[in-house]
């Protein structure tokens, strides 16, 4: 009898250990990968005050005029979109945004091999993510980024708009770094260690 609670003991514990692992083997899955040699994962936020009604906007995401067909990034969420430049590339990566969550964007930028460099052209807030209703914040800056480190930050930027059109009236560049590194690590995982990177304005003869 008492080798048989043994047995059922046992049993429990190889199956609790089981479903331990299955659960960290699929968190580890589920975890996007980290950048490698040659890439960054670029850390930001973009905020529109006042808070865009995506609910409103999303009904003109999928209208057409003749041969205009307004095309959409995602699924009906706003989008913010980097682009930018490396030392022989222009790049391009978007990501959803949920207007109330307050969450960071955090997109994969690679670097040209041995310029560990990268131009930011501008932030784009697509509306509802429809390709034709969008605001452009123009930043025209470059980050710098040693050899060691992965994920960097180049702060939380927030614009104030007239409506109806969403015209920018002020921009605002905030410090939320120790939020930003709390959320890479979310995402990334505890040895994911995020870094500032100073924004160093383009040389216009350049």
């Amino acid at each position: 009898m008492r080798k048989n609670n043994y047995a059922v003991a046992s049993f429990i514990i190889a199956v609790a250990f089981f479903i331990i692992g299955t659960d960290i083997f699929a968190a580890d899955k589920n975890r996007p990968a980290a950048p490698g040699k040659d890439e960054i994962v670029m850390v930001f936020s973009l905020k529109l005050q006042p808070s865009p009604d995506t609910e409103f906007f999303a009904k003109y995401a999928d209208m057409s005029f003749a041969a205009l067909s307004l095309k959409r990034y995602g699924d009906g969420n706003d989008v913010i979109m980097f682009k930018g430049k490396n030392a022989k590339y222009f790049l391009q990566g978007w990501t959803e945004k949920d207007t109330d969550s307050g969450e960071f964007a955090m997109l994969h930028v690679g670097f040209a091999a041995r310029k560990r460099y990268i131009e930011i052209h501008s932030l784009r807030y697509y509306f509802a993510g429809a390709e034709a209703l969008f605001l452009t914040l123009p930043l025209q800056v470059k980050i710098e980024v040693p050899d060691d480190v992965r994920y960097v930050y180049i702060g939380d930027f927030t614009c104030k708009c007239s409506r109806p059109f969403y015209d920018i009236t002020d921009v605002k560049r905030t410090d939320n770094f120790d939020a930003a590194a709390k959320a890479v690590k979310e995402v990334y995982g505890k040895d994911a260690e995020l870094e500032r990177v100073p924004l160093i304005p383009l040389n216009k003869e350049d």
